[in-house]
């Protein structure tokens, strides 16, 4: 070999190398290219078939990096066929085996595994060099994977990582133990499989980030984390579009769409499909195009059964049905096929052509072999064909076997944040139960409905968290960093410039949090699934306690409010009219509310406004109760939604009575004794610690204060738990875009929502006084996420808190009278009734908690 040659050859290993760590495939294209037109200055310099090795490699590369750009696929396979003819030129079974290789890469990304699968066998029989091996294996286990023969390919991991290990190969390593973690979600492990690929992220080098994220945000997709998994795959669309991943990006930009569509931004959804089909029919990618065309046509289906437009429903289901006749024809879509399908399957239901519907899921595989998603979306479309049909007991059959798969996945779950997210994927079949409760015109098949979905994703999902060094380092750096940040604003002197690096510094405590939230994602749940109530069982219940508790089970469907009263004699369904006027007037409480608890309010201003939101509490309180019959009863409340966090105790006909809230009927233990416990005052209220002193003085000697420099976020944390009543007089805030974070705020900073998951409270009756603490955001799903959720959900007796802010001279003057009653053995919901009842203003307290009888 020339020496002209050896320098082409070493160069184009070196093209290689640099390819394979740094993906940067437009560079690395264009020094394939220059090094060919080097080759065809050498050939009288070599042999032929040294000449032909060394081109056989450089066309294999340029195969590879136009595949990566998007470059029509029979431009990519000629390139290919083309090294492979150079290959048998020169007499190298090395190259030979590379082409294999290469080939395999291409067949795998067009969908066809069967063809994918000889190539890379073929590749893995011819290669010596383990070097060589690395990529074969770790494509080999992509094919597997999909495919669905996860063991095997866990078998082809393990070889590469140890082969990666033994060649201290960085650039494999984590992408290996990645791909691991892949295996492991396809396995049903989400947690496990997002520990791995964040730890293997972190190992990995910032080229390999793109496609990691596109797969993390698969396992997020899965746990119901529809807004994190759209996040991280626009990050991942923008690492890609960088480093010129062309086929990758259609995959992140593909799959954000389908986020957008889980989200119910239907449009958007559509539009961003549409873009990639468009992309992909151009670059040769036809599964892909297949793919995003099906994604485009469900997102067009959402809209139209979002916005009730059943006269498009039977040609959509028609153009779903012209869809499958192609993916039909195209190899390796195997998987476009089953969405394709159930989208046409749901689309002739909801059009009422049920046998239509039944046909298509006749043609799906066995419900075993199918994803989560598209194994409940079977469910819901069965279930729709059952009731269509006039069968109730096929439908609620359907309906439960849907609520069993979900109840299996949310039992993985370990944080509550996750938990509630995962009802994401319950939207349609709770949709199906409750239209088809309202179709019965039983007020006990509608209770039983809303009581099934809420259920499946209530209580916590594990005890408690394992105990994480980093993720609590990364709190207490956020914490300091907002403490910073506070006292910067809230001093005069702070000039623009600090005050710029105020919001810098709040910025970065985000970052910390969000680090922070994505760790409690890694460990699982250790709690089972809560038995759903049911309106039979629960009247027997208050017959047998002798109870007259009036049980109320409120939902908005189809923008109507609706109520099931529920009481040992009985229980009727009734429609409470329409959602806005509810919502607008609770926007008017709630304002009319936050310029009350402004003390420096003038005197004839307060009273213009007191007398506002008095009138209007008092047009809240017909809408909602005035044909309900519950004067002079006891209430336990039953909402999600928007509705969980309106002011119920303050609703004029429920002065000196006893209202109690929960996001679903949870059932709790009546065997709580009141005893001294814990009162604490954060910092900054003028009569925080004066509050606080005189709750401990109501329990006596046996209480524990915790004022002043004791009163850190640590030491109330620790000491909440196992403690059977909790004061907390402290100003709080509600956060409505990260609400695990939302906080009281303590002598070092806030204390955040977040610290308590996995908390034991089941002793504790808990009571926070700070403005907004009982607010909640509402997850996709319905499912309510904040500080008092979050106590509820660790088992809370009760939490007492406000939905809007609280006034520090009002609450001191509350708070002793309320714990006062509870001293006395009065139950938390009967305790602030009598606390507020005389108290000249609306107080914005409401008691949450499980039902007692």
């Amino acid at each position: 070999m020339s020496d002209a040659l050896a320098t082409v050859r070493a160069e184009v290993d070196e093209i290689r190398s640099h390819a394979r760590a740094h993906r940067q495939f437009s560079s690395t294209l264009g020094r394939y290219e220059a090094a060919l037109v080097r080759l065809d200055r050498l050939e009288g310099e070599s042999t032929a078939a040294e000449v032909a090795a060394v081109r056989a490699r450089v066309l294999v590369g340029i195969a590879a990096c136009e595949g990566e750009l998007g470059a029509d696929r029979e431009v990519v396979l000629a390139k290919l066929a083309a090294a492979a003819a150079m290959a048998l030129r020169a007499g190298s079974a090395e190259m030979v085996a590379l082409v294999h290789a290469n080939l395999g890469l291409q067949l795998l990304r067009s969908g066809d595994h069967d063809g994918a699968r000889i190539e890379l066998d073929a590749a893995l029989d011819g290669l010596v060099d383990e070097a060589e091996m690395l990529p074969v294996l770790l494509n080999r286990s992509s094919l597997l994977l999909e495919v669905g023969a996860i063991d095997d390919a866990v078998v082809d991991l393990r070889r590469c990582l140890e082969i990666a290990r033994a060649l201290r190969d960085e650039q494999v390593v984590p992408m290996a133990e990645h791909n691991l973690g892949y295996a492991q979600f396809l396995a049903g492990d989400l947690p496990a499989a997002l520990r791995a690929m964040d730890a293997a992220a972190e190992a990995a080098p910032p080229e390999h980030a793109g496609v990691g994220l596109m797969d993390k945000a698969a396992v997020l997709y899965e746990a119901g984390l529809l807004t994190d998994a759209e996040v991280a795959l626009r990050t991942a669309a923008g690492i890609l579009a960088a480093t010129g991943g062309a086929r990758d990006l259609l995959d992140a930009e593909l799959e954000q769409a389908r986020c957008l569509a889980g989200l119910a931004r239907f449009s958007e959804a559509e539009e961003l499909a549409e873009r990639v089909r468009n992309r992909a029919r151009r670059a040769g990618h036809g599964v892909m195009a297949l793919r995003a065309e099906v994604v485009a046509l469900d997102s067009r289906f959402g809209l139209v059964v979002a916005d009730e437009r059943r006269e498009l429903l039977r040609p959509l289901a028609q153009a779903a049905d012209e869809l499958c006749a192609r993916v039909e024809d195209q190899p390796g879509a195997d998987r476009v096929l089953i969405d394709a399908r159930l989208l046409a399957a749901e689309a002739w239901a909801r059009a009422g052509r049920f046998t239509e519907s039944q046909k298509r899921l006749r043609a799906l595989p066995p419900r075993s072999s199918l994803a989560l998603g598209a194994r409940v979306r079977g469910e819901v479309v069965a279930a729709l064909c059952g009731f269509g049909t006039g069968s109730r007991r096929a439908g609620l059959a359907a309906v439960r076997r849907g609520y069993r798969l979900l109840a299996v996945q949310r039992q993985q779950l370990g944080a509550v944040e996750a938990v509630t997210a995962a009802a994401v994927h319950g939207i349609r079949l709770q949709g199906v139960d409750i239209d088809a409760a309202l179709m019965s015109v039983s007020p006990d098949a509608f209770f039983d409905a809303l009581e099934r979905g809420r259920a499946t994703f209530a209580g916590s999902g594990r005890v408690r968290p394992p105990d994480d060094q980093q993720a609590a380092e990364l709190i207490v750096s956020a914490r300091r960093l907002m403490e910073r940040a506070r006292l910067l604003r809230s001093d005069e002197a702070t000039t623009d410039a600090e005050l710029m690096r105020g919001v810098e510094m709040h910025r970065d405590a985000r970052r910390l949090q969000d680090r922070a939230r994505e760790r409690t994602w890694h460990s699982g749940g250790d709690r089972g699934v809560p038995s759903p109530a049911t309106a039979r069982g629960l009247r027997a219940e208050l017959r047998a306690a002798g109870s007259d508790r009036v049980v109320l089970n409120l939902t908005m469907s189809g923008g109507r409010l609706r109520a099931i009263r529920l009481d040992g004699s009985g229980a009727r369904l009734v429609d409470l009219g329409p959602v806005p006027p509810v919502l607008e007037l609770a926007r008017r409480v709630r304002a009319d509310q936050q310029a009350l608890a402004n003390p420096l309010l003038p005197t004839p201003l307060r009273e213009v406004v007191r007398a506002s939101v008095q009138a209007a509490l008092r047009r809240l309180d017909a809408l909602l109760l005035g044909t309900l019959d519950v004067a002079g009863r006891d209430v336990y409340v039953a909402a999600r939604d928007r509705l969980v966090s309106l002011p119920w105790a303050a609703l004029p006909s429920r002065r000196g009575l006893s209202t109690v809230v929960n996001s679903w009927i949870a059932r709790g233990e009546a065997d709580w004794s009141p005893g001294p416990g814990l009162s604490v005052a954060g910092s900054g209220l003028v009569h925080g610690v004066a509050e606080a002193e005189q709750v401990a003085a109501v329990w006596g000697s046996g209480a524990r204060l915790l004022t002043g420099a004791d009163a850190v976020c640590a030491a109330v944390a620790e000491a909440v738990e196992g403690a059977p009543v909790v004061h907390v007089a402290a100003h709080g805030t509600h956060e409505p875009e990260n609400p695990m974070f939302s906080s009281l705020q303590l002598a070092d900073g806030p204390l955040f929502a977040h610290e308590l998951d996995g908390r034991d409270l089941s002793r504790s009756v808990l009571v926070l006084s700070a403005c907004d603490v009982g607010s909640a955001s509402i997850r996709h799903g319905g499912e309510p996420l904040g500080l008092t959720s979050v106590l509820l959900r660790m088992g809370a007796r009760a939490v007492i808190a406000a939905v809007a802010p609280l006034r520090d001279d009002g609450a001191v003057r509350v708070m002793p009278v309320l714990h006062q009653g509870l001293r006395d053995g009065l139950r938390p919901g009967a305790a602030l009734a009598r606390a507020v009842a005389d108290e000249p203003e609306p107080v914005p307290l409401v008691c949450f908690g499980p039902l007692v009888l």
